[in-house]
Parts: structure tokens; sequence; C-alpha cells
């Protein structure tokens, strides 16, 4: 099950809440909305755009921990078993989000979204570097999504999944905001770790052109970044360009 993963030390602050940003200011101080999106910053302004633009309909908020083991000892002696052999403890110099992808699960009965996340860590040990790229494969069962604004999940049983696979039939494609919390190693036996924990935030989305209030929920760059990364679902009818238009 997701867990709730906002901790909040003060009461988050939306300013200009008049007109239509009243509403969306209502869901981004609610706290269990807040919870159940994932939401990381306390205050924001709301202003009016116009725009064509992915139309989130359903959120899966979760946290993650990826363990990535690379063969050593802490004091940088050789393991037991060979493998890595570093010249000093090892230290956590950079890391990315390398690649990230989902898809629809068809094969399971379109109980699902299939998540696949890979990151780079640059590592250094002593003179050395070292590049890993752990990876976290793991999926957004349909009673773990919520449905947006209102914060309801689909329940957990026949009916629930049910109601998914209806919001799949009008869902075009989805995107998700990564946030890497920490980065770090830690030795047990005779292997060293390394440990990314991380905040993934899975959105489903239907094409739409709306006139909206808008406010920015998500941490930006700093110490605590996010990634966003949109796909395209290319299972069944996409509209797309005609064939030999004049628009070439």
């Amino acid at each position: 099950m997701s867990e709730d993963i906002i901790v909040q030390q003060s009461a988050p602050v939306c300013n200009n809440t008049s007109g239509n940003c009243s509403e969306c200011c209502s869901i981004f101080t609610n706290t269990d909305r807040r919870a159940a999106f994932g939401y990381q910053v306390e205050t924001a302004t709301c202003e009016c755009h116009d725009i064509c633009v992915e139309d989130v309909r359903d959120i899966c908020a979760m946290n993650r921990t990826v363990r990535h083991v690379i063969p050593c000892t802490a004091a940088g002696s050789a393991g037991c078993r060979g493998g890595f052999l570093p010249d000093g403890p090892l230290n956590v110099r950079s890391w990315r989000v390398l690649c990230a992808e989902e898809c629809l699960s068809p094969t399971t009965g379109c109980d699902r979204i299939n998540n696949e996340v890979e990151f780079e860590v640059v590592l250094s040990a002593g003179s050395t570097n070292i590049v890993v790229t752990p990876r976290d494969d793991f999926s957004c069962m349909w009673h773990e999504f919520a449905r947006f604004p209102s914060g309801v999940r689909f329940p957990n049983n026949t009916t629930g999944l049910n109601q998914f696979k209806n919001e799949l039939s009008q869902i075009d494609g989805s995107c998700k905001v990564i946030i890497i919390r920490s980065v770090t190693t830690e030795t047990v036996g005779n292997d060293c770790f390394v440990v990314i924990n991380y905040t993934i935030i899975d959105k489903l989305w239907k094409h739409e052109n709306l006139l909206v209030s808008a406010i920015k929920p998500y941490v930006g760059p700093g110490e605590i970044s996010n990634v966003t990364v949109k796909q395209e679902f290319g299972q069944g009818h996409n509209i797309g360009p005609c064939a030999g238009g004049s628009c070439v």
C-alpha cells in the first residue's frame, strides 16, 4: 500500500485565494490530499493560465528504497570473495535519474501501471571513482491510485478494479515526478550497499484544453529536487497528424 509521505511542519499557505484560485488552494492546503498527491511545497501563489495540457485524473504516490550491492569492505580491503577492491571508504559524489518509463498491464487484466526507474550514482573510494546504475521495477495497483481532485482511492475490490479499468479507457498517457530524498552507502558483512530513498508520484492524464488557476505543488531545484518524466501510452487508438497533410 502507498505510504503517507509528507511530514507537515506547519500549515501550508496558498496566496491569492479569491475567485478561481479558491478551489486549487483548498486542495493544496488539505492535509489528506497533500499526503495522497505527494505535495511538497508549503507556500504557493495561484495564477490564471490558458493551456492545452495533459489533465491529470489519477495519482499514485509512494516512497521507494533501492539497495544496490557492491562487493567490498568498509575499511577498503578486499572482500573474501573478490569483487570491487576500493582503496578507501565509499563516498557518494553525485546522483541523477538516468531514465524512467511506465506501461499498461493487459496481461494482468489492466489492474496496475508498471514502472521502471534507473539511477546513476557516482561513488568515490580513495582515488577511485565508481559509477553504478541501480534500477527499480515496481507496480502501482489500481487501489493505490487516488482520483484527482477528490483524493479518494479506487476501492480494493472487484468494483474498484472495474472502475479503474473504465478510467483507463479515457486515459491518454502518464507522467511521474521523481524526488530523490537521499543517497547513502552502508556496509553489511563483506558487502557495501548504495541506498537510494526516493518518492515517486505516478500520474495518469487525459489531453484537455483548460483555463486554469495554477500552483506548483512539488519542490523545485535545490538540496532536494524533482524530475518530471512524461509518457504517452501507445496501446489502442491515438489521434495524431493526418498523413499527407499540409502541416509538414
